[in-house]
C-alpha cells in the first residue's frame, strides 16, 4: 500500500510567526510554491498561508491602502494574522487513497504531515497526486 510518505514533499520551506507577508512573497516566487506551513517559537505548526490567503489580503489592502502602498503593508504585516489557522495533519504512513479522499473533501491545495509530537515532516500538495496520477498513466 502507498502511503503519504511515498509521495510527500520533505525539508518544506517554511516561515515563523514572526515573518511578514512580504516575506512570504519572496518565498512562493523564488521557490514557485502555493503553500507556506508557519511554525511556532516551539518548532510545532502554527498554520500555513497559501497563496489564496496571501492574494486575499493583498487585494485588501490594495483596495484600503492603494496598490503604491502594497509592499510596504506586505512588509509590516505578520503572516500569523492572515494564515489558516484551523488545520488537520496527517501521519505519513496514511493511505494515499484516504489523504486523497481527505484532499478532496476539504477542497485544500495541500495537507501538512506531521509526527506524533506535530512537528512538521512534509507537505502533500494536490499537485502531488497529479503527479502521481500520470506515473501511474505512462
Amino acid at each position: 500500500m502507498k502511503t503519504v510518505s511515498d509521495i510527500m514533499t520533505r525539508g518544506v520551506h517554511t516561515l515563523n510567526a514572526e515573518s511578514t507577508l512580504r516575506d512570504a512573497e519572496l518565498l512562493m516566487r523564488e521557490h514557485h510554491v502555493r503553500h507556506i506551513p508557519v511554525i511556532n517559537e516551539n518548532g510545532g505548526i502554527a498554520g500555513v498561508l497559501s497563496q489564496k490567503e496571501f492574494l486575499r489580503e493583498a487585494f485588501r489592502i490594495t483596495d484600503k491602502f492603494g496598490a503604491h502602498h502594497l509592499q510596504d503593508y506586505l512588509a509590516k504585516t505578520p503572516v500569523i494574522d492572515c494564515l489558516e489557522k484551523q488545520l488537520e495533519t496527517l501521519p505519513a504512513n496514511t493511505s494515499l487513497k484516504d489523504a486523497g479522499e481527505q484532499l478532496r473533501k476539504e477542497k485544500e491545495g495541500c495537507l501538512l504531515v506531521a509526527n506524533d509530537d506535530g512537528q512538521l515532516e512534509g507537505i502533500v500538495t494536490s499537485q502531488d497526486f497529479v503527479r502521481l496520477a500520470i506515473e501511474l498513466l505512462d
